[in-house]
């Protein structure tokens, strides 16, 4: 089992596959595995690295404070760690939030940005729940309201696919309260949308039209923000884009990835 240590903190990844470098980042309560039906697919062109961020999965959970530009270090780390020296980096939810930090923090060691569910603020509405709900769990642990997931898809998905719901509500149910609590500490709390006129990469952001967690205004704002950024707007989709709608999300990814390999390789 592959582990990076980083100031103390044991932080568990897997790569495999060929190819130009990919990154993956899960998003808050999840683990590497969120991406299981994803890898294979990807890394028949790439080599595919994943990490468990601190606090979840098989990394360490040591107490908090965490914070996002902390979280960029881990992935640069785990990059290190990997022997990869520059990547696409994708993130989801919390990990296009982390994502965008590593751009931000250490551009030279992104091929591409590709963004999924995410933002690039937070509203101050937002800030105070998130904040509550980080105090609640933390206090109390998970109870069926707090691991609830059925906002996490798209009203229709939901409704046809009950026995993924139960899942991802198993899912966060079986994450450490406090680690958790930490990290929805760090990831309550952001706004950068100013910065983002700084990165001239490549940047794919795919967006749910019926995420709940996540409205896509958000990536309305990114889009404008980023100087070379392609949206991609997908009906029928909510938070869980990459679940709700495999296809669309790997074909997307792949396609853009190969547009930027084979422009760098041209130059």
């Amino acid at each position: 089992m592959p582990q990076v240590v980083v100031d103390g903190v044991s932080l568990h990844y897997e790569q495999e596959g060929q190819g130009s470098d990919l990154l993956l980042i899960h998003g808050l309560g999840g683990t590497l595995q969120v991406w299981d039906a994803d890898v294979p697919v990807f890394a028949r062109h790439h080599r595919v690295t994943r990490f468990d961020v601190r606090g979840h999965g098989e990394s360490d959970k040591p107490p908090g404070p965490y914070s996002l530009a902390r979280f960029a270090q881990d992935a640069v780390a785990v990059c290190d760690a990997a022997g990869v020296a520059t990547a696409h980096v994708l993130g989801i939810s919390m990990g296009g939030v982390i994502a965008q930090r590593v751009a931000l923090d250490f551009p030279r060691r992104l091929r591409s940005l590709i963004l999924l569910s995410t933002s690039s603020e937070v509203g101050p509405q937002s800030v105070a729940a998130w904040q509550r709900l980080a105090d609640r769990i933390e206090r109390f642990g998970f109870d069926a309201q707090t691991a609830d997931a059925s906002r996490a898809f798209a009203p229709a998905f939901a409704k046809q696919h009950p026995d993924v719901v139960a899942a991802l509500a198993r899912r966060n149910a079986a994450n450490d309260p406090r680690g958790y609590a930490a990290a929805a500490r760090a990831v309550s709390d952001y706004n950068w949308t100013a910065e983002l006129p700084r990165l001239t990469l490549p940047v794919l952001i795919l967006q749910g039209l019926d995420d709940q967690l996540t409205p896509p205004g958000g990536s309305v704002k990114m889009s404008r923000a980023l100087p070379h950024a392609r949206l991609v707007m997908v009906d029928d989709a909510g938070h869980n884009l990459a679940v709700e709608q495999p296809a669309v999300f790997q074909s997307s990814v792949l396609a853009f990835m190969a547009g930027v390999d084979f422009a760098a390789a041209t130059r």
